[in-house]
């Protein structure tokens, strides 16, 4: 195996299993693109095992810190670890996040169940040349009814790899059918966002509905699917309203409606618009659900995504009811929970009203946080009542 030696500041990172090395870390290097590498200090100190990609920014991604073979049996070892951090979630649903990248310690692999199909995403180069000894071990250890590769992530064409949408192993339904928290989804692997469904949000979405009362009228924005909304119709809300840009996500909403019983307007149409022309309108809600896509995929782009969300929670705070409630989320790693603290804060400030927090909001435990891995925690929000 061949060695790379980083710089001092890196191998600092390294030590307190931070999983990245940077290319500007990096003092001397041997190896082709893909391979693994073995990563040491300026003394010669191993530090690492990882795969390697000079033409990325992230040239390095650590699959182990200590002395490993990388081979069948270590992917199997690492592949039951995740299995057994999922164990709590049965019963409650039967579609989690199996594997969670760096956060399983499986850089660049992210595997989503969906009732027994899986879909995978293998976004590094250095894990499309391991692909190998992954799926057969994916394939023994879970025995799917079907495996969906939906590998279409920034990331993949930053690491000079293609796209690949493709059914890698027995049959994929058109629609799959999860359960979650006593409600019903539909799950379409091949057309939907990400792997297919928002697993993030599942712990958020049962605690947003535990505080729905009968007879409360909600308006679910960016609704993408309806999940948010849908579960609020299930605890006895009035009315709500689904808001989303996609044709294709609202058509899947209004299955995903039929599936549970209850009803919901949907409504086509860009998020900014319609909260900007919403409190002319005159209608008003007990709730208000904030969960846009990532407005900040990079750190240069952070300080635009704070403004739109200033102006998303100003305008939702002019359209709530008096003790009405509003859930607001981010999900891009470069927008901190603080970033959003200030957001709600500043747009209060503009309503002249306080703002209580009844709950803060994060990923749900399929997708671990690691404090040593600062990406791992990118989904984090509020639920508060203006005052």
């Amino acid at each position: 195996m061949t060695a790379i030696t980083v710089k001092r500041a890196a191998a600092e990172r390294l030590r307190a299993f931070h999983p990245w090395v940077y290319r500007t870390d990096i003092l001397q290097a041997e190896g082709a693109p893909g391979d693994l590498v073995a990563v040491q200090a300026p003394g010669g100190e191993f530090l690492g095992i990882g795969t390697f990609n000079p033409a990325s920014e992230i040239s390095v991604r650590i699959l182990s810190f200590s002395r490993a073979e990388i081979n069948r049996d270590f992917f199997r070892n690492r592949l039951l670890a995740a299995f057994r951090k999922r164990e709590p979630l049965r019963g409650k649903t039967d579609a989690c996040r199996l594997v969670h990248a760096e956060a399983d310690e499986l850089p660049g692999l992210v595997v989503d169940e969906y009732a027994g199909c899986l879909a995978v995403q293998i976004n590094t180069l250095g894990m499309e040349r391991l692909r190998d000894l992954i799926l057969p071990e994916l394939v023994e250890t879970r025995q799917p009814k079907g495996i969906y590769e939906k590998s279409d992530a920034a990331t993949r064409r930053r690491e000079g790899l293609a796209t690949e949408h493709r059914v890698l192993q027995g049959g994929i339904p058109g629609r799959i059918e999860i359960r979650e928290s006593g409600a019903r989804f539909l799950v379409n692997l091949r057309e939907s966002q990400k792997t297919g469904f928002f697993l993030d949000q599942r712990r958020n979405r049962e605690v947003v509905a535990s505080y729905v009362q009968e007879g409360f009228e909600v308006l679910d924005v960016f609704a993408n699917t309806g999940a948010f909304g849908i579960h609020a119709a299930l605890r006895g809300a009035r009315r709500v309203k689904l808001v989303d840009a996609s044709r294709e996500a609202l058509e899947m909403a209004r299955e995903n409606l039929a599936a549970n019983g209850v009803e919901a307007q949907t409504l086509r149409a860009d998020a900014f618009d319609f909260l900007t022309e919403a409190p002319a309108a005159k209608d008003r809600y007990d709730l208000v659900i904030l969960d846009p896509p990532p407005f900040a995929r990079a750190k240069r782009s952070a300080a635009g995504a704070r403004k739109g969300m200033r102006h998303l929670i100003g305008q939702s705070l002019r359209i709530l009811r008096p003790g009405g409630l509003l859930a607001v989320f981010s999900c891009s790693h470069h927008v901190s929970q603080e970033d959003l603290r200030s957001a709600l804060l500043e747009a209060a400030a503009d309503r002249g009203c306080r703002i209580e927090v009844l709950e803060h909001l994060f990923q749900d435990r399929d997708h671990p946080q690691i404090l040593n891995v600062p990406m791992s925690l990118y989904l984090k929000g509020f639920l508060v009542r203006p005052q």
